[in-house]
């Protein structure tokens, strides 16, 4: 597992959350069309959804050959999951033990291309 990729969270007005966050804490805000605003923290967003959206989450990065491991863990110890594209990144989401919502996301190139610089 590469690091943490983002946090999802939903609110009721996605671009004041995010300027919430680019006022506290000097977030870097991007938006892009079809996505959520993204409030990077260096290299890690805050993924800001309307509400109604995916549902809280946590993303960690993985690479294409580690996903492919992590749906054979996955069906191994008989845990359901699901694939979501994105159109930038694929996104494997399960749930952990305890019922949090998890994605393992892979973006199809180095990098996600709304990321700052």
């Amino acid at each position: 597992m590469s690091r943490i990729d983002h946090v999802a969270v939903e609110a009721s007005d996605p671009d004041a959350t995010a300027a919430f966050y680019e006022r506290v804490f000097g977030a870097r805000v991007v938006k892009a069309e079809g996505h959520p605003v993204m409030a990077y923290l260096g290299p890690t967003a805050i993924a800001v959804h309307q509400q109604g959206g995916p549902g809280p989450h946590t993303a960690v990065r993985v690479s294409a050959e580690e996903q492919v491991r992590l749906r054979t863990t996955l069906d191994e110890l008989g845990v359901e999951w699901e694939e979501h594209d994105h159109g930038i990144a694929v996104g494997l989401f399960f749930r952990d033990p305890d019922g949090r919502q998890v994605e393992a996301i892979t973006y199809r190139s180095a990098d996600d291309p709304r990321r700052p610089a």
